[in-house]
């Protein structure tokens, strides 16, 4: 399937009424189809702990309390996640592991070979 589950195409999925006559399982495809495109919409509509977040934060923070005043937290929960990584750095990594095969811990080669491309990558913006 190369269409994009948009929430045009599940809000569609939802209303479905697959009736293919050729079809044994048509009443439970169908509710199954339903139940899933119905789901994936609930879920979608969730809020969720990056959104709004700045691009370079690794870190969340998330507190549920019992009023408004928030001077008792109930419980909280500290999310992390990993920033996308830069082609510059990509390439990097791929570089001196093509090099020194396999490293484990060695940033200080990568990061000089990052520095390398992004100079580069200055100068060329320059030239234009």
């Amino acid at each position: 399937m190369n269409e994009e589950l948009t929430n045009e195409v599940l809000e569609a999925m939802k209303k479905c009424r697959l009736d293919c006559p050729s079809c044994s399982v048509n009443e439970v495809c169908s509710k199954n189809l339903q139940a899933l495109a119905t789901a994936l919409l609930e879920e979608r509509a969730k809020p969720k702990v990056w959104d709004g977040a700045p691009e370079w934060a690794k870190v969340a923070l998330v507190g549920w309390y019992e009023n408004n005043e928030q001077k008792q937290t109930l419980c909280c929960k500290c999310y992390t996640r990993e920033l996308p990584k830069s082609r510059a750095r990509q390439i990097a990594e791929n570089i001196v592991h093509g090099i020194n095969g396999e490293t484990h811990g060695e940033t200080k080669d990568i990061e000089y070979v990052e520095g390398v491309l992004k100079r580069y990558a200055e100068e060329l913006e320059g030239k234009e």
